[in-house]
């Protein structure tokens, strides 16, 4: 079984666009800044119809930095919001094969504790990874993405590699 490493790329607005929108109220001016809070609104708005599911997926560190499984959901967005600092590896949709990911086009991002990502339909990803005990992370999408547009792969079965993140 083929073993491929994958680097953190660094995470900035123009870094992660390809795969979706870093959701953080750094460097952006308040909506209302008052004695007793800051308020950023719509640092990032999901476009669909129907009901939006709040879920958790709790992820743990003792698992290590390996990545065995890519999803996509090839309709829907999905919004990652971590309680700890947590790491996600990303493809794009491979071009003029339709349902598989892009391989040359991974990429493993930091997303910080209060920092929030909304992946693209179509990106290819999976649960966090985490060097914490233990990581939650809210998930927000269409309510009937996991039963309507969900694909998955894993990735030694199908095609004989997994990654390793090295940080």
């Amino acid at each position: 079984m083929e073993k491929r490493t994958i680097k953190l790329s660094q995470m900035t607005e123009s870094s992660f666009a390809p795969y979706g929108r870093l959701i953080s109220g750094e460097g952006k001016t308040p909506d209302a800044d008052v004695p007793e809070l800051k308020f950023w609104n719509r640092l990032g708005v999901m476009d669909h119809s129907g009901n939006t599911s709040i879920s958790i997926v709790q992820t743990y560190g003792k698992n290590g930095l390996v990545e065995e499984t890519f999803e996509a959901h090839q309709k829907t967005g999905e919004a990652l919001l971590p309680t700890e600092d947590i790491y996600i590896v990303v493809a794009l949709p491979a071009a003029g094969e339709s349902g598989k990911p892009d391989f040359d086009s991974v990429k493993a991002f930091p997303v910080r504790k209060g920092q929030a990502v909304i992946l693209h339909p179509g990106i290819w990803h999976h649960a966090p990874l985490t060097k914490a005990d233990t990581a939650n992370t809210f998930v927000a999408f269409y309510e009937n993405t996991p039963e309507e547009d969900f694909f998955a792969y894993e990735l030694k079965d199908e095609f004989g590699f997994y990654y390793e993140l090295v940080l």
